[in-house]
């Protein structure tokens, strides 16, 4: 059975694992590189964790993915969060589990007052491209020289969902 749930510090090690793991087999899917995943270290990964905003997706009891959500910090921005660090192993694509962790992000949004998500993924994986849309991400740019490989500059999408109606700004002016 495929279920989501939240990551807390005491996942750290699941965490690193499957981040490792992503960063390895699609590097171009991620801004940090192998090196840099691995630099950052346990009580790092602990701290953030701490903070919220990671997430889990399980085949029973099995770890088969991850993501993470940043709300905004600001004020006037904490109706917006990115998603970042969506992976799901290579085994497990296709069966449920991103559609799960989606769904728990989204459960997550709606419960801490974000009404729109942000997020960047590689123009050249229509595979994940097809997945957001799918989710009601729309492509609002490009970002161009996203990265740099060895095999030279990559550019990344720009997508936004709002899965949730943004208040009624005409009101609120009125007010």
């Amino acid at each position: 059975m495929i279920t989501a749930r939240p990551l807390g510090p005491a996942d750290v090690g699941l965490w690193r694992t499957l981040r490792a793991e992503g960063v390895r087999l699609f590097p171009q899917a991620f801004l940090s590189s192998q090196a840099e995943v691995a630099a950052v270290s346990r009580e790092q990964d602990a701290t953030q964790m701490a903070r919220g905003g990671r997430f889990g997706v399980f085949d029973d009891q099995t770890p088969v993915g991850i993501a993470a959500i940043r709300q905004a910090t600001f004020e006037r921005a904490r109706h917006r969060a990115t998603i970042a660090a969506f992976y799901v192993t290579p085994s497990a694509q296709g069966g449920g589990a991103a559609d799960a962790l989606m769904t728990a992000l989204f459960a997550h949004a709606s419960e801490s007052g974000i009404w729109q998500l942000e997020l960047f993924v590689a123009a050249a994986n229509p595979r994940a491209v097809a997945f957001y849309e799918r989710h009601g991400f729309r492509r609002e740019g490009r970002c161009p020289n996203a990265i740099v490989t060895e095999d030279g500059p990559q550019d990344d999408w720009f997508y936004v969902c709002t899965p949730r109606r943004p208040p009624d700004t005409d009101q609120q002016a009125r007010i």
